[in-house]
């Protein structure tokens, strides 16, 4: 009868954990994941730079809110490959904004990032992520310069914000990876782009970008596109090396107000983190300067011929 009994126990007891499985993995999956509440446009790759505009319920313990969590929020954009913010007085240039919503207590925040075209004003998709408070010992230093403050909502508000950057960072990789159209035709008074010709039969060119708002001369453009097209050879190498054969390498430079380049970002479709990649970008040089600051984004395309 012992035996029996215990048996008897050990089943009931299987199938109360498998209740419980039941009921809370499927909660616990959603706290886990970013979910779209409005379809992210597939064309993410096209727009890289951004704007953010930050709102709030105004349950934190945090007065000062946004101004500890948008730069903390940019930062993880540049990092991340994600987007690459621009200043606020540069604001006008941006080709996304990014308005931030956050909702919840401490120890449960719920984050919805809506992204919006700033020429049409077209909403490109709306990503939802709910945040709880890692432990202290788990939640990575914040950089000094962003003065984060340590509330428990300020660490929910940022869980909550590297599921959903994470989301649109695979959004842009697969957007990166997938082959576009053919770049439409240079005009006749254009400059000539800096050239290639690989094993007779294919021609690279390097052809930088302005976003719609920003400003840079042909001279300008000519003069980068020749600097960087050592670095985007290298970057085409490397990704053949390991068949990132349909990856469209490119490269995005910010330039001071002295026309000097400030930072450098390598966009390769999801294969930013190989060796070789961080070779080449770490002994990029680039030794060509703008009339004024602003944003290029150089890509190194090649045709069959």
């Amino acid at each position: 009868m012992r035996i029996r009994s215990r048996a008897i126990m050990r089943a009931a007891l299987a199938a109360l954990i498998a209740l419980v499985v039941l009921v809370c993995v499927p909660s616990c999956a959603s706290r886990d994941v970013a979910r779209e509440t409005l379809p992210v446009t597939n064309d993410l790759g096209a727009y890289w730079t951004c704007a953010v505009a930050f709102t709030s319920d105004g349950r934190g313990d945090d007065a000062n809110e946004a101004f500890t969590f948008v730069p903390w929020l940019e930062q993880r954009a540049r990092e991340k490959g994600v987007f690459e913010p621009l200043e606020k007085d540069a604001a006008k240039e941006a080709e996304a904004l990014l308005r931030v919503d956050a909702k919840g207590d401490g120890d449960r925040v719920v984050l919805r990032l809506l992204v919006i075209d700033m020429k049409t004003k077209e909403e490109l998709g709306e990503v939802e992520a709910v945040g709880s408070p890692p432990p202290v010992s788990a939640t990575a230093a914040a950089p000094a310069a962003t003065d984060v403050v340590e509330t428990e909502r300020g660490r929910a508000l940022r869980a909550a914000a590297d599921r959903i950057l994470d989301f649109l960072k695979e959004k842009r990789r697969v957007a990166s990876a997938t082959p576009k159209k053919p770049p439409p035709a240079t005009p006749p008074d254009a400059p000539p782009v800096s050239q290639t010709t690989v094993a007779g039969s294919a021609v690279c060119s390097t052809q930088c970008l302005v976003p719609a708002a920003a400003h840079a001369t042909h001279g300008d453009k000519y003069g980068v596109s020749a600097a960087v097209t050592p670095m985007m050879r290298a970057l085409r190498d490397c990704l053949d090396r390991v068949g990132g054969q349909l990856v469209v390498p490119a490269v995005l430079l910010r330039f001071g107000p002295d026309g000097r380049v400030r930072h450098i970002r390598v966009d390769v479709g999801g294969y930013e983190e190989l060796e070789c990649i961080q070779n080449v970008r770490a002994r990029a040089v680039v030794r060509a300067s703008t009339g004024r600051a602003t944003i290029l984004r150089c890509e190194y395309r090649c045709s069959t011929t």
